[in-house]
């Protein structure tokens, strides 16, 4: 998502809040269990040692949450902003006991980036493209004062307005793959092109069979925010995306799916660029 997103409550200084009486908290679920995390946060395992949390407040904003086999948890994308993603990392630590915690920006948008506080503060490895690093300094202050303006609630809109904008830790070139290796598992952050924004990129595991597509794919007829999309590429970065065969295809908002969801997002492209082309 972008700039017209909603939050959540409370103030910036808030600490992770704990999970709600009676529900699951820890990472031994199955399939599909929901796990409360909080008032706002949920997780579902969606494969083994493999998670989705999602910001419900925020549109459904999904991350993703790993726990790799040399110990360390593989984080694709935050919550919107710092308090949630406090919570976030509250509960992988709390539950999964990580020797590290590694979080890739998936793109500038604070759905991508919003976490980075937070992350900082709370000592998780980050890394980010150049691309991303630069629209998150450019375009990233104005972008958060249309995103408080346009969140109703007042607590939410506090959150989002106090949010400091921090750069990843790490940088690596935009455009070119990244790969992580967590002891024997590799990780590939890959960069498909211009979709959803000019810089997303998606994190796949190929011995998952798992893809993080994040916000440049769709899990529904809705466009979403498509004010820095790029229309004209967009079915081509999915292509690319298809084109790794994962089984299991995570959006970055609503339900995760599967390759059909590579179609779906294609028809949504295809009918925003018809109306956009029409006089």
């Amino acid at each position: 998502m972008g700039p017209s997103s909603s939050a959540a409550s409370a103030s910036s200084t808030e600490r992770p809040r704990p999970p709600s009486p009676g529900v699951v908290s820890g990472p031994r679920a199955s399939r599909d269990e929901i796990i409360r995390i909080d008032d706002e946060l949920t997780a579902r395992r969606i494969a083994k040692d493999t998670f989705v949390v999602t910001h419900e407040p925020f549109f459904s904003s999904n991350v993703l949450v790993a726990r790799m086999p040399d110990g360390a948890v593989l984080v694709g994308s935050s919550p919107f902003e710092t308090v949630a993603s406090r919570a976030l990392v509250g509960w992988i630590r709390a539950t999964m006991s990580p020797t590290r915690i590694v979080a890739v920006n998936t793109h500038f948008h604070f759905d991508g980036t919003g976490g980075n506080e937070a992350y900082r503060e709370l000592g998780v490895e980050t890394w980010a493209s150049s691309l991303t690093q630069q629209l998150l300094r450019d375009v990233g202050p104005r972008m958060q004062t249309v995103s408080a303006a346009q969140t109703s609630d007042p607590g939410r809109r506090a959150r989002v307005a106090a949010m400091r904008l921090v750069p990843a830790e790490h940088t690596f070139e935009a455009g070119k793959e990244l790969e992580m290796a967590f002891g024997a598992e590799r990780v590939r952050i890959v960069s498909p092109g211009p979709a959803h924004a000019p810089d997303n990129v998606v994190v796949w595991l190929p011995s998952r069979g798992v893809v993080f597509g994040g916000c440049m794919i769709k899990s529904s007829d809705a466009a979403g925010f498509i004010g820095h999309a790029d229309l004209e590429h967009w079915e081509a970065a999915v292509e690319t995306v298809r084109a790794l065969g994962a089984r299991v295809v995570i959006p970055g908002h609503g339900a995760v799916g599967g390759p059909e969801l590579y179609d779906l997002t294609i028809r949504v492209v295809r009918r925003e660029l018809a109306a956009r082309m029409r006089p």
